[in-house]
């Protein structure tokens, strides 16, 4: 079978976690876009914000067709209009949806209370700030919080291999919320994903206009409860990798020099 269709994750996969695409990477990803018939896209549970700080715009322009973010619940189309000068540069959200269109703000609240609880009653070494990051379609919920240090998530990494804690922290809350329609995932190294059950990176491929066994993914969650899992199953081809470097080897050595 022919593929074509290269699906990316960001953060583990062309990144390391919170850091900036290197220049090296961004070489191969436009070599592999420029090989006839090669479409690109990027799927991250990350917002577009976070995308930016890691991915230059120009390389999103360049290289992606289009760019889902959180978890591919928003679309954006990088793409400029040629024939419009005038135009925005800005990319166009072409498709979203929120956990607002199915949850009222009471519920929400309750979600928020059960988070902050579980925050409270754990024993992590640290703990930082910014449990919970509202991304509209998303919620994505860390123990340690999202304004660790390097130091600090890389000791936390060290510690959730060891204990298990993120998920026996899911399994909680799928207790806690049974009924809900709530999915659950490991997000990245140190959050989990809270969105509506079928809003996992899957949900990435109803608007790809191509058939799911002829895409190839890339991830580094695609293990037990993590993130990367659900796509992965559905397309016809998956890489774990184990971080950018093995990424752009695979790439290198099976896609631009022929299998």
């Amino acid at each position: 079978m022919t593929y074509d269709n290269y699906l990316f994750d960001m953060d583990g996969t062309l990144t390391k976690s919170r850091s900036r695409i290197r220049p090296s990477m961004i070489k191969t990803l436009r070599s592999l876009a420029e090989k006839g018939g090669n479409k690109l896209y990027l799927i991250t549970g990350s917002d577009v914000s976070k995308v930016e700080e890691q991915i230059p715009h120009l390389v999103l322009e360049d290289v992606f067709d289009l760019v889902f973010c959180s978890n591919g619940t928003r679309v954006y189309d990088y793409s400029p209009d040629p024939d419009n000068e005038l135009g925005s540069q800005e990319p166009e959200l072409i498709h979203s949806v929120s956990l607002l269109d199915y949850y009222s703000q009471e519920d929400m609240n309750h979600i928020a209370s059960v988070l902050c609880r579980l925050v409270a009653d754990t024993h992590t070494k640290f703990k930082t700030g910014t449990f919970i990051e509202w991304r509209d379609s998303q919620i994505n919920f860390s123990i340690i919080g999202r304004n660790c240090t390097l130091d600090q998530r890389e000791d936390y990494v060290k510690w959730d291999k060891k204990s298990g804690e993120r998920n026996r922290i899911i399994e909680k809350l799928r207790e806690e919320f049974d009924g809900w329609g709530l999915g659950f995932r490991l997000g990245g190294q140190i959050s989990i994903d809270i969105t509506r059950r079928g809003w996992d990176k899957s949900y990435a491929l109803k608007n790809i206009p191509a058939d799911p066994k002829k895409c190839i993914y890339f991830g580094d969650r695609i293990d037990y409860n993590g993130n990367d899992s659900d796509v992965a199953a559905i397309c016809g081809r998956y890489h774990q990798v184990s971080g950018p470097a093995e990424t752009e080897e695979i790439i290198k050595t099976t896609y631009l020099t022929g299998e």
